[in-house]
C-alpha cells in the first residue's frame, strides 16, 4: 500500500528511470498507475517534485494524464491515469511495421500532445515508441512525464545524458540542454522505427557505440516513408535550428504547412538531380536530407552548388560507414504485415520522389497527380545513386518476403541462371525472416552498388554480409545482372 490509498497490484514496466505498476485507488475504486520517482545524480527529491507538479498541469487528450503526487518512506510517487492497451513498441515488435497511414494517424496524435507539452514549457525528454500507449479506438497517448523538465529548467548537471540512447538528439548525446527540438528528433526516430520495425540506428546492447553513432553518423532514411519522407527528414535533422516543430508536424499531416516549409525539398530534389552523375556515391539518404550536420555545413545554404558539394562530402562519409558498430536486425514476427506493406510503401516513396521533382510543386497538385500522369525522375533522368539505393533497400525488404516476386521482377534473366534458378533462390531467402541495412555505397559509372547487411534466420540465427553487384538500369527500372 503506498500512501495509505493506492495499493500495487503488479508490474506494468521497468527502465532506467524505475518501475511502473499497476494499481487500485482504494478511495475512488479505480485502477491507476504508480511510478516511483527516481533522482537523478546531484538533483534533490524536491526539484524532482516541482518538475512532477509542472508535468500535472498538462492536461490533453493525447497525454497520460497526471492524478496525483504522494510521498511513501520518504519517496515520490506519481500517480498516473491507466491506459489499458499497448505500447507502439510492442505493437511493432509483435505486429511488424506499421503501413503509412496507420503510422501517421499516431504520430500525429503525439505530436499535438507535445505541441501543447511545449506551449507550456515542458519538455519531455525520453519520447521513444515504449512511451506511447495506443488504447480503445487506437487513441495514442504519450506517458512517462517522470523525466520531463522545464524548458528553462537547471536540475540536470551539465555533460548528464539522459533518455534512451536509441532515440537521443545529436546534441543531447553530446551532454546539451534538452529543448523542444530535441523531443522533436525523438518524435522522427520513433516514426522511423514505426515504418521499418527497429530503432533508427539498429538494434544493440552497447548504449555507447549507439551514442558514437547518433553523433557521428547521418541522420538515417528510408524509403519505406513514402509521403511522410519529408516529416521524418526535418524531425531528424542534425540541427535542431533547422528541425520542424511539433505544430509544423501536425500541420503537415494535415495538409496545412506553409509552401515556404515544403520549399527546400523541391531545391534538394532539383540539385540532385543535376549532380547525380559527378557524385555517384551519394546515397540516397543524404541525398534527401534538407539538413546537414553542423560538422560539414556552411550557413546559409542558399544556393544550388552548396547542395551539391555537401552531397559529394556525404557520400564520402557513406562509404566509410561500414566500419561503425553495426546494429543486429529485429526479427520480424511471423504473421507480419510487411509482405503486405512493402510493394505499398515502395509505390507511396516513388509517388514522393516523382511529386519533388516537378518544377513547381504545390500540395494540391502533387497530392492530385499520379505518376500515371507524367513521367518519373528515375525514366527522365537515368539511372541515380537514389534510384540504386531505394532499388536496393526495396530488394533485401521484398527477398525474404516474397522469393519469388523478387527473382521475377529484380533479376534479370541471365542472373536468373547464373544463381541457380528458382529452387536455389528460394531456398536461400525461403530461410531469411527479416533483413537490416547496414550501408549503402552505390555508383552509376560503372553502374553496380556495395551494401553491408545483417539478416535473421528463420531458426533465429543472425549473421550480415556485405555484396557488391552488377545493374543494368532500362526503361525507368533496375534489375540485378552480376554478383562480385
Amino acid at each position: 500500500m503506498i500512501a495509505g490509498r493506492y495499493r500495487l497490484e503488479r508490474e506494468l514496466g521497468r527502465g532506467a528511470m524505475g518501475a511502473v505498476w499497476l494499481a487500485t485507488d482504494e478511495v475512488l475504486g479505480r485502477s491507476v498507475a504508480l511510478k516511483q520517482l527516481i533522482a537523478l545524480d546531484g538533483v534533490s527529491d524536491a526539484a524532482v517534485e516541482r518538475e512532477a507538479q509542472l508535468a500535472a498541469r498538462l492536461v490533453h487528450p493525447n497525454v497520460v494524464a497526471v492524478f496525483d503526487l504522494v510521498r511513501d518512506d520518504d519517496k515520490p510517487w506519481l500517480v498516473m491515469e491507466y491506459v489499458e492497451g499497448k505500447t507502439l513498441a510492442h505493437m511493432v515488435r509483435d505486429d511488424g511495421p506499421l503501413p503509412i497511414e496507420d503510422a501517421a494517424r499516431l504520430i500525429g496524435q503525439i505530436a499535438s500532445a507535445l505541441r501543447s507539452a511545449h506551449a507550456a514549457g515542458i519538455v519531455h525528454r525520453d519520447v521513444k515508441p515504449a512511451n506511447i500507449v495506443v488504447g480503445r479506438a487506437d487513441r495514442a497517448k504519450l506517458t512517462d512525464f517522470g523525466i520531463a523538465r522545464g524548458v528553462d529548467s537547471q536540475t540536470t548537471q551539465t555533460g548528464q545524458v539522459t533518455g534512451s540512447p536509441a532515440y537521443l538528439a545529436p546534441e543531447i548525446a553530446t551532454g546539451g540542454r534538452a529543448t523542444p527540438a530535441s523531443d522533436m528528433w525523438s518524435l522522427g526516430a520513433t516514426l522511423f522505427q514505426a515504418l521499418t520495425g527497429e530503432p533508427p540506428y539498429g538494434i544493440g546492447d552497447n548504449a555507447l557505440a549507439t551514442l558514437y553513432r547518433v553523433v557521428h553518423e547521418d541522420p538515417p532514411r528510408t524509403p519505406l516513408a513514402g509521403r511522410l519522407a519529408p516529416l521524418l527528414e526535418h524531425t531528424m535533422a542534425y540541427d535542431p535550428a533547422e528541425r520542424w516543430s511539433a505544430a509544423d508536424v501536425v500541420d503537415f499531416l494535415a495538409g496545412r504547412l506553409a509552401a515556404e516549409k515544403l520549399e527546400p525539398v523541391a531545391l534538394r530534389t532539383q540539385a540532385l538531380a543535376a549532380v547525380a552523375a559527378p557524385a555517384p556515391a551519394a546515397p540516397s539518404g543524404q541525398a534527401q536530407s534538407t539538413s546537414t550536420p553542423a560538422r560539414r555545413r556552411w550557413w546559409p545554404i542558399a544556393l544550388v552548388a552548396a547542395v551539391a558539394l555537401v552531397l559529394v562530402v556525404g557520400g564520402a562519409l557513406w562509404a566509410n560507414r561500414g566500419e561503425e558498430p553495426s546494429a543486429k536486425p529485429k526479427p520480424v514476427a511471423s504473421g507480419s504485415p510487411l509482405s503486405e506493406t512493402t510493394d505499398k510503401a515502395t509505390e507511396d516513396a516513388a509517388d514522393e520522389k516523382s511529386e519533388e521533382a516537378s518544377e513547381e510543386p504545390s500540395p494540391s497538385e502533387t497530392a492530385s497527380e499520379s505518376p500515371s500522369e507524367r513521367p518519373s525522375a528515375s525514366e527522365t533522368a537515368g539511372p541515380t545513386a537514389e534510384g540504386i539505393d531505394a532499388f536496393i533497400r526495396s530488394y533485401l525488404a521484398t527477398a525474404p518476403a516474397n522469393p519469388d516476386g523478387a527473382f521475377s521482377s529484380m533479376l534479370t534473366p541471365a542472373f536468373q541462371a547464373s544463381s541457380g534458378g528458382i529452387e536455389g533462390y528460394r531456398d536461400w531467402w525461403g530461410s531469411v525472416a527479416s533483413t537490416s541495412v547496414v550501408s549503402v555505397s552505390p555508383s552509376v559509372d560503372p553502374l553496380k552498388v556495395t551494401y553491408t547487411y545483417r539478416y535473421t534466420m528463420k531458426d533465429g540465427r543472425q549473421e550480415g554480409s556485405t555484396v557488391t553487384l552488377g545493374l543494368v538500369y532500362a526503361d525507368g527500372k533496375y534489375l540485378i545482372n552480376s554478383e562480385g
